[in-house]
């Protein structure tokens, strides 16, 4: 499989990565954001831009961006603007959304960005390649708040993410019951070993907890969990995550 090293972290390999994300819609809870982070740690962290209320602060994103970059060092950051449609904060028109992300792999202080990929599909793989060009690695996604694709839709939205050039796969979905868990559990295991690109799976709220924790046998390779709050229904506290991702490595380990 194809790995992704951005910094000193490998991607794809060994235990599911624990990202955290950064929440906050002012200086003053992003503060508390970067002290969780800083305290726990996490292989990643996210910061989800549609969060941030920039009308309502003094600061800029850029400004923001440099401060939320300086104080988590080595930690690798993931730029993410979540659209409403996909269960974010704000809306936003495509070419403002092209415009922010393009202004912001150009700053070299960000190492990931999220790219949803069905916002306009035809125009997604050329998003992806001025954003690589300009020196970061791009995770693709695609969220669904209201349902649970069939694994064959999964792994077909995977497959386009895939042609579009994205160095990283990532779908979430919401479950109705703990039966949807196994359309996802299908898809990441198929993925896996179909793909050479690391793949993320997530099946949000308390019937998809099990699809956070399930990494290590799955193939799924990064897990998101909450800091200060959660960023999508359904994620565990960093620290009780790290301690169960922990647990089952070492119980893998043992039987291989």
């Amino acid at each position: 499989m194809r790995t992704v090293t951005v910094k000193n972290l490998v991607i794809g390999q060994g235990m599911p990565k624990i990202c955290i994300p950064i929440t906050g819609k002012n200086r003053a809870e992003i503060e508390q954001d970067l002290e969780i982070i800083r305290s726990m740690k996490p292989d990643l962290a996210e910061w989800r831009v549609d969060c941030y209320e920039v009308g309502k602060n003094g600061e800029t994103i850029w400004e923001m961006l440099r401060t939320i970059s300086d104080k988590i060092g080595e930690i690798p950051l993931l730029f993410t603007f979540r659209t409403r449609q996909e269960g974010g904060e704000q809306e936003i028109l495509y070419e403002d959304y092209v415009k922010l992300l393009e202004k912001a792999a150009k700053t070299g202080l960000a190492d990931l960005m999220d790219v949803e990929v069905f916002f306009q599909p035809e125009e997604t793989k050329a998003l992806i390649k001025s954003l690589q060009e300009s020196g970061v690695f791009v995770v693709a996604s695609n969220h669904h708040f209201q349902r649970t694709p069939d694994a064959g839709e999964l792994q077909e939205r995977m497959r386009y993410m895939d042609e579009c050039g994205a160095d990283i796969l990532k779908m979430a979905v919401m479950p109705q019951g703990s039966l949807d868990l196994c359309p996802v559990l299908e898809a990441t295991i198929q993925m896996h070993q179909e793909c050479e690109k690391p793949i993320v799976t997530m099946s949000m709220g308390a019937s998809g907890v099990l699809s956070r924790i399930w990494g290590e046998f799955t193939g799924s390779c990064i897990t998101f969990a909450a800091g200060r709050q959660a960023s999508a229904p359904g994620q565990i506290k960093a620290d009780e995550m790290r301690s169960v991702l922990e647990k089952l490595h070492q119980i893998k380990e043992r039987k291989n």
